[in-house]
């Protein structure tokens, strides 16, 4: 049937699209074991689209177009990663600050007056 290879391909890049935004709804949870689990599935999901090219111009418009929406949806992503890296990097300044706090009080401690 002429039109499989374009439904195969609609398929495919809806479950491509299916697998960014369950990537964004684990990175909004903080569930970033899930968020790697989805990324594995994407790229070989994206592995096997673009290891055999579909010259069906439908089929190209449709995976364009979940393309697009999946790098609005990874830009999304990024800003998540990143504010979880400076939640992190504010976290260990924190533990520090609080680290070098005790070890002062020791000192202290220590010191007979």
């Amino acid at each position: 049937m002429k039109n499989e290879p374009v439904l195969d391909m609609h398929t495919k890049a809806d479950q491509l699209l299916d697998l960014t935004r369950a990537m964004l709804a684990a990175a909004q949870s903080d569930d970033w074991d899930e968020f790697e689990l989805q990324e594995q599935q994407r790229s070989a999901m994206l592995d096997m689209i673009f290891g055999n090219p579909d010259d069906m111009e439908s089929a190209k418009l449709h995976l364009a177009d979940a393309i697009e929406q999946i790098l609005l949806i990874d830009q999304e992503i990024t800003a998540l990663i990143s504010q979880q890296r400076d939640l992190a990097s504010q976290e260990l300044r924190h533990l520090k600050h609080a680290r070098q706090g005790n070890k002062a009080y020791q000192i202290a401690a220590d010191d007979p007056l």
